[in-house]
């Protein structure tokens, strides 16, 4: 009986109450506009790791004349259009360079700052993998402006934040930290001095 039941509490009860929200505790729009930026979110990752790229520029406002648009790996700005549009629809051999991408979006926070616009920040975890070299994996913060429109939220500003160096160093080390540590590891004792006799092992006599 309790497998038939859960099959009935699957279909009956909405399908956000199985999901996981990436919303932050900071953010502040009203749950409606919140729960909508985080749908736009997580299908504009969706559309990135299927390689979708019309899609992808299907999620930008139309009508916005100056869209600006930065990712990580870019040393400049995309403005306008023409830049938008050129971005999303890059040469066949650059697409088949490609072989595999992985998106995750968390930790994302939205505030409404008026009817029509709204700002969202969120951090993504990459992993990515090009044709004949190893993958590889990044984190990156992204800033994001949306515009509301009668088809929904739609974006007219993206800008992916790469860290500085020796922040993002420091992120890598605090990533290799072994599961668990420091909670299982043993006590160490601050308090411990050599007694009379005793040498500290650096301190060896010299000739």
């Amino acid at each position: 009986m309790r497998t038939p039941l859960l099959i009935l509490m699957a279909l009956l009860l909405p399908g956000s109450l199985f999901a996981q929200s990436i919303l932050h505790e900071e953010t502040t729009a009203p749950p409606e506009v919140a729960g909508a930026i985080e749908d736009l979110v997580l299908e504009w990752a969706d559309k990135f790791n299927r390689g979708d790229w019309v899609d992808i520029q299907d999620s930008w406002d139309p009508d916005e004349e100056a869209p600006y648009y930065l990712g990580e790996e870019r040393d400049r700005w995309i403005m306008g259009k023409e830049g938008l549009h050129s971005y999303f629809n890059p040469p066949a051999f650059a697409r088949s360079l490609m072989e595999s991408v992985n998106i995750v979006p968390y930790r994302l926070r939205v505030r409404q700052v008026s009817d029509s616009i709204v700002i969202a920040t969120w951090d993504n975890r990459l992993d990515l993998k090009v044709r004949t070299r190893p993958a590889i994996n990044d984190d990156y913060r992204v800033n994001a402006v949306f515009r509301k429109k009668p088809e929904g939220w739609m974006f007219i500003h993206y800008a992916e934040l790469a860290w500085a160096a020796l922040t993002y160093m420091e992120h890598l080390y605090r990533k290799s930290v072994s599961p668990g540590f420091p909670e299982n590891a043993m006590p160490y004792d601050r308090t411990w001095r050599p007694t009379a006799g005793e040498r500290p092992h650096n301190s060896e006599p010299r000739d």
